[in-house]
């Protein structure tokens, strides 16, 4: 099993039953051993974050952003191991709800909703769930496609949930087809694009602070087939608990690069980035 599918599953036995605050300190420690116990991803992470440091806001050296970088997935790992006591009003809530700082983004995808399509790209950053689930309760459904946790019955978990939470999951090539087709039908959507290739997948050359990263070019393709408005998104845990902040650019000028949209959110927070394969280009 993945050491992360194994590190989920074991904390999803306690975390249920510890008050949220103590289940982040405890999944905080349990993913610092698994940094310790796991060599390959512990030599990518520290590598993704060599590349990071002269860049972003961090006072100590590559192998403490990546040890911080999985504590935080831990973090995240309770959240999504939890979601089922969330609503998505617990979810708008959590990242702001009616704020005025976000009014006017909240008003601008009420407006496109059902009347565009609309196609969230989102990176392994923060808490991608809360935003699906806030969007629900704020805009309406959406649709997100998702990729293999590498066990089925953790997939079928937290696949599940994002369903109750209003986020329709896609998978494999069917799902493709299958949010083109929604999009088409000015749905919403949301893909998270910041991974490795898998082989003979079609790529784009992105850039990070100045370094290359070659991604799949699903996410663009999709946006062009079906003229979807591309919306980086993503949101930044404030302190060790549910709040979120979230960033929802929508000012992005029509372009074939994403990334830099996130440099801001990457530059304050860079242990909120989950990179735990090799990503960076050469």
């Amino acid at each position: 099993m993945h050491p992360l599918a194994l590190g989920y599953q074991t904390l999803g036995r306690v975390a249920r039953a510890l008050p949220r605050p103590t289940a982040y300190a405890a999944a905080r420690r349990l993913m610092a051993a698994v940094y310790r116990a796991w060599p390959r991803g512990r030599d990518a992470a520290r590598r993704n974050a060599e590349l990071l440091l002269p860049h972003v806001d961090w006072s100590g050296d590559a192998d403490s952003l990546a040890r911080a970088q999985f504590q935080r997935y831990g973090e995240y790992l309770v959240d999504a191991v939890r979601l089922d006591e969330l609503t998505p009003a617990d979810c708008y809530d959590a990242v702001g709800g009616d704020d005025r700082a976000y009014a006017d983004q909240w008003r601008q995808l009420a407006e496109w909703y059902q009347r565009r399509p609309i196609l969230f790209a989102v990176i392994h950053f923060g808490n991608w769930d809360i935003l699906g689930g806030a969007f629900t309760y704020r805009i309406g459904p959406s649709m997100v496609l998702v990729d293999d946790l590498g066990h089925p019955a953790l997939n079928r978990a937290i696949q599940d949930q994002r369903a109750r939470l209003g986020m329709a999951p896609a998978t494999g090539r069917g799902g493709l087809r299958q949010m083109v087709r929604h999009l088409q039908a000015k749905g919403t959507a949301a893909i998270l694009f910041d991974r490795p290739p898998r082989p003979g997948e079609q790529t784009v050359t992105e850039r990070l602070f100045g370094h290359e990263l070659q991604l799949p070019n699903e996410i663009l393709r999709i946006a062009d087939l079906t003229n979807a408005r591309l919306i980086p998104l993503s949101a930044t845990r404030q302190g060790h608990e549910l709040r979120f902040q979230p960033h929802i650019d929508l000012q992005r000028p029509r372009q074939d690069t994403l990334l830099p949209a996130f440099e801001s959110a990457l530059r304050a927070n860079p242990d909120q980035w989950y990179q735990f394969r090799p990503i960076w280009r050469g």
